[in-house]
């Protein structure tokens, strides 16, 4: 039988392994059971519009057509939805920010989404300064249950297996420690949230107002009262673990959003494999060849894994030519 073999097991190790047993492969595994690791503390959000200045996601209506296709039909075999759709509302936190929707707006640019301007003022207990406004669009993957569904399908070993014909490194912001991939342009991202409980603020959308409020999900299910509140972004901190400077943050950004009084029932800190231009890192060692990696997928690692595990399973299997903008190459300096 053909046989791969991933190192590392978060989202990308889980995606990628998922793909090459449709192709027919043994797939072996090492993995650290890293309980810090960014795919396990993630919240999986998929949203396709983009930072303060309102960008549409890059590549946004085709990667989540495919991501909602791997999901669904992981969540037929898992026996429950893994995959939630949402509606989100924006708070404008300047009013520069207005004028960026309008001229959007106006060029047609969230046309294919729902969307529902809102004005200044309080609306559903919420305030909008500046206003704001709600689209469709958005979903959250449970990456942890879909992480645990894929382990039952391979097989963990503790070194590499002699007759691996391929070694895909899947092995997040690590890679920078590793002699094959240290030459890419990894940049690590830490990333806290909170666990909370606010228990008179009744909603079934998302907010932000560049931090996020998210309504905890059990088995697809509301859970009254509970919320996770994410995520700061630290490019300078390393030290996957909680701090108070995040904490305090994220409360802060909260209260901004909601009056109602919260109370912090977790806190979680992850270091995410970010890349500066937001691509995934795609593709095979240029002089180690039997060696891929998969690895950058930051904070998009939901929306843009299922597309970047099919582009690479292409390219190593079949020869096909990766995108561009994803093919490691690019950072090759010999």
């Amino acid at each position: 039988m053909k046989h791969a073999h991933i190192v590392g097991f978060g989202i990308a190790g889980a995606l990628l392994a998922r793909e090459l047993l449709l192709e027919g492969y043994q797939v072996t595994v090492q993995d650290a059971a890293d309980d810090h690791s960014s795919s396990r503390v993630a919240a999986g959000m998929i949203t396709p519009i983009t930072g303060k200045r309102l960008k549409p996601t890059w590549r946004g209506p085709e990667l989540a057509a495919i991501a909602r296709q791997v999901y669904n039909d992981v969540s037929r075999q898992v026996g429950r939805d893994i995959w939630h759709d949402w509606m989100l509302r924006r708070i404008f936190r300047e009013p520069q920010m207005q004028l960026w929707f309008q001229e959007r707006t106006s060029r047609g640019e969230f046309d294919h989404l729902d969307v529902r301007s809102i004005q200044p003022g309080m609306h559903d207990g919420t305030t909008y300064p500046n206003g704001g406004f709600e689209h469709a669009g958005v979903a959250t993957v449970d990456l942890a249950a879909f992480i645990e569904h894929m382990k039952s399908h391979v097989e963990f070993t503790s070194s590499i297996p002699a007759d691996a014909k391929h070694i895909i490194w899947c092995t997040g912001y690590r890679a920078l420690h590793h002699e094959l991939w240290n030459w890419l342009p990894i940049e690590p991202s830490k990333g806290e949230i909170l666990d909370v409980e606010i228990k008179d603020l009744d909603i079934d959308v998302i907010l932000t107002n560049g931090t996020w409020i998210l309504p905890v999900l059990e088995s697809g299910v509301r859970v009254n009262g509970r919320f996770r509140i994410g995520a700061t972004n630290d490019w300078d901190d390393h030290d996957p673990s909680p701090t108070a400077k995040g904490r305090e943050y994220l409360l802060e950004q909260a209260r901004l959003m909601t009056s109602k009084e919260i109370t912090v029932l977790g806190h979680r800190a992850a270091i995410r494999p970010s890349t500066q231009f937001k691509r995934p890192l795609v593709g095979r060692h240029p002089e180690h060849l039997q060696h891929y990696i998969f690895n950058g997928l930051g904070t998009k690692g939901a929306l843009q894994g299922p597309w970047a595990a099919q582009q690479l399973l292409a390219h190593m299997l079949h020869g096909v030519p990766l995108d561009p903008e994803i093919d490691c190459v690019r950072w090759w300096k010999g």
